[in-house]
């Protein structure tokens, strides 16, 4: 007996010791030629997040670490089904290494049934890697992935779906360049292998820690891809079917599984791509699907209020193909409606071009026609001329406006108001606002014809004015844009502007230009006096009829603007430097009030009221003025 015992430990002795450590990941501790579940705990709170649920398949024979995460997004089902299947599938007795499933990596969202976000915090998972230990319930899931599970791997497969709210073509992310170039290398060569049909290269900058799952992994040289199969909630079989496949032959490739399966077919390469933003809050209504190919300015779908009134027409920036879409209705601002790329056989060696994107429409200046009385009061306003800003009589020497004049042109640094009388030269009514917004890149004002087209229902009027100069005769001055209608606007007029450079060379002989300026600053920049208070508009509230309101709005939204607050009574909107606040009213007042951002902080009287409609307030201690016309 005791040379039986003796020959035993011995061989024992002899074995290699097992490394517990490395099939273990939380509860879940498999021996080679294992599987085993488990749950691996998130710590830092007072179990206000649920361990993840994780599967050790370890093979009999050593190999690499490969982790596969599903479950980033709640609502994102096939990738979940697909690791539970999976997970049955692969035996370890079969395999080489350690495979590690991490079947629902955020448990509460799928618990809640929530898209993109977690339910505590409303963070969404794969934007805050690599996560904080004693962060917020998203963030301390994203460090337990980070430390626990791409640090102990060898290889990282992140697997999605479009959310629960989202229309997907299937396709395959994977890094182009790398701080190693070895781990893009690596990560290529997973991608192609998984077999999707759509490959598309991603080009992060890794100078700052990135905050997505796959690149996080890659910073850390480990490669990774994501994959993204199935959508809206749904889970056919074909689409775990099919995601299990491509999972397989990655594991193939890695190694891990013998054989070599082949891709189902060439792929084709994103060599570039750009999400179409909700600019509203609203219900968005899709017109086209993934995989459909659309022409720059089509028509992408239409996002309408809660009373059915259609508040934008979102339209394609650029030729390309619909990667994934918005399938369900409700949008906010911010949130992405339809994914475009553009679509090659060859994958791409470096990043791609900046894409052609809509130009920046600015304020340029507002006009309004006051009463009489309150024309009158302004225009015999010391402070205003003196302190205020510029005031001139206009085009073309700017000369100060006479006793008798109907206009004034109030000067800022980059915005202007236009404050008219009665007997004004364009013969506008009293109350008629005009809202003139322009652009600052030359060729800008091209690309807003097809997002106007589809805001107006209708090609938008497009002219060319001109100014007579002495001894010039007619100069070209600006390219515009415009509501065509049958009838004028009685209320409101909303045109965008483009300068033509030359007019800038007729009307400052003396001053370098530059053939290419078309900005406000070209026109403006002499004429700004910065020892006065003015610098610019920076708000502006209007009450309008219900059918200018609703066209104003999808105006705006079609040049780029985005509403800034929650729907209500007031429509609120922000862009090129300005808020819009828009009210309806069957009698509409129209101009209700601006607000200006001034050169410093007003010392000595903050209020001037002259007159009726003519009251200017300014800030005790910011550097801010308004003025409410009082228009009945």
């Amino acid at each position: 007996m005791l040379a039986t015992m003796v020959v035993l430990n011995l061989v024992l002795a002899a074995q290699a010791p097992v490394d517990l450590a490395a099939g273990t990941w939380g509860s879940a501790v498999a021996m080679p030629g294992q599987r085993a579940h488990g749950y691996l705990p998130v710590p830092g709170g007072e179990g206000d997040v649920p361990p993840l649920p994780v599967t050790v398949i370890r093979g009999a024979k050593p190999g690499p670490v490969v982790a596969v995460v599903a479950g980033v997004h709640g609502a994102e089902y096939v990738p979940i089904l697909t690791l539970q299947r999976l997970a049955g599938r692969l035996t370890p007795e079969a395999m080489r290494g350690t495979v590690v499933l991490v079947h629902i990596a955020n448990v509460p969202a799928f618990q809640k049934r929530t898209v993109y976000y977690g339910p505590s915090d409303w963070k969404n998972l794969n934007r805050v890697f690599p996560g904080a230990a004693t962060g917020s319930p998203t963030e301390r899931i994203a460090h337990v992935l980070t430390q626990e599970v791409f640090a102990r791997a060898d290889a990282v497969m992140d697997v999605h779906a479009g959310d629960g709210n989202e229309a997907l073509f299937p396709y395959v992310t994977y890094f182009g360049h790398a701080p190693d170039p070895k781990v893009a290398e690596r990560s290529r060569a997973m991608a192609l292998a998984f077999g999707a049909p759509l490959v598309k290269p991603l080009w992060p900058d890794f100078s700052t820690p990135p905050t997505y799952s796959t690149a996080t992994a890659v910073a850390r040289g480990v490669p990774a891809i994501d994959v993204e199969w199935g959508g809206e909630a749904r889970f056919p079989p074909a689409d775990i079917t099919r995601t299990e496949a491509g999972l397989l032959r990655v594991l193939q490739q890695l190694g891990v599984l013998a054989g070599a399966a082949p891709a189902p077919g060439k792929p084709r390469f994103v060599t570039g791509s750009e999400s179409v933003m909700s600019p509203v809050h609203g219900l968005f209504t899709l017109d086209v699907k993934p995989g459909q190919r659309v022409k720059a300015g089509a028509r992408l779908g239409e996002i309408r209020d809660a009373f059915g009134r259609t508040l934008a027409v979102p339209v394609a920036p650029f030729d390309g193909m619909v990667i994934y879409a918005v399938s369900t209705p409700p949008v906010s601002p911010g949130e992405p409606l339809v994914s475009l790329g553009q679509v090659a056989d060859k994958a791409p060696t470096r990043p791609p071009e900046k894409l052609p994107r809509a130009p920046a429409v600015m304020l340029n200046h507002l006009y309004v026609v006051l009463p009489q009385d309150a024309f009158e009061a302004l225009r015999s306003l010391e402070f205003l001329s003196r302190d205020f800003a510029r005031v001139d009589a206009g085009l073309p020497d700017f000369k100060a406006p006479g006793a008798t004049a109907q206009a004034l042109y109030v000067r800022g640094q980059d915005t202007y108001v236009e404050l008219l009388g009665p007997g004004n030269a364009f013969k506008e009514p009293v109350g008629k606002v005009g809202v003139g917004l322009s652009v600052e890149q030359a060729g800008g004002l091209s690309r807003l014809v097809m997002p106007m087209r589809m805001a107006l229902g209708g090609a938008p009027g497009q002219e060319r004015t001109t100014w007579t100069f002495e001894g010039k005769g007619k100069v070209p001055w600006y390219d515009v844009l415009y509501r065509k209608s049958s009838t004028p606007d009685a209320d409101l007029s909303l045109w965008v502007s483009e300068y033509v450079p030359g007019f800038f060379q007729a009307l400052y002989p003396d001053r370098a230009w530059d053939a290419h300026d078309v900005g406000r600053r070209a026109f403006l920049g002499p004429l700004f006096q910065p020892e006065r208070l003015l610098r610019n508009v920076e708000r502006v509230s209007l009450e309008l009829s219900p059918e200018r309101t609703a066209t104003f709005i999808r105006e705006l939204v079609a040049l780029g603007y985005q509403q800034s607050a929650p729907p209500g009574d007031v429509f609120v909107l922000q862009g090129g430097g300005v808020q819009w606040h828009v009210r309806e009213a069957a009698r509409p007042r129209g101009l209700l009030e601006v607000g200006f951002s001034l050169t410093r902080v007003k010392n000595g009287p903050l209020v001037y009221e002259p007159g009726p409609g003519a009251k200017l307030e300014f800030s005790k201690d910011r550097p801010e003025a308004r003025w409410v016309t009082g228009l009945p």
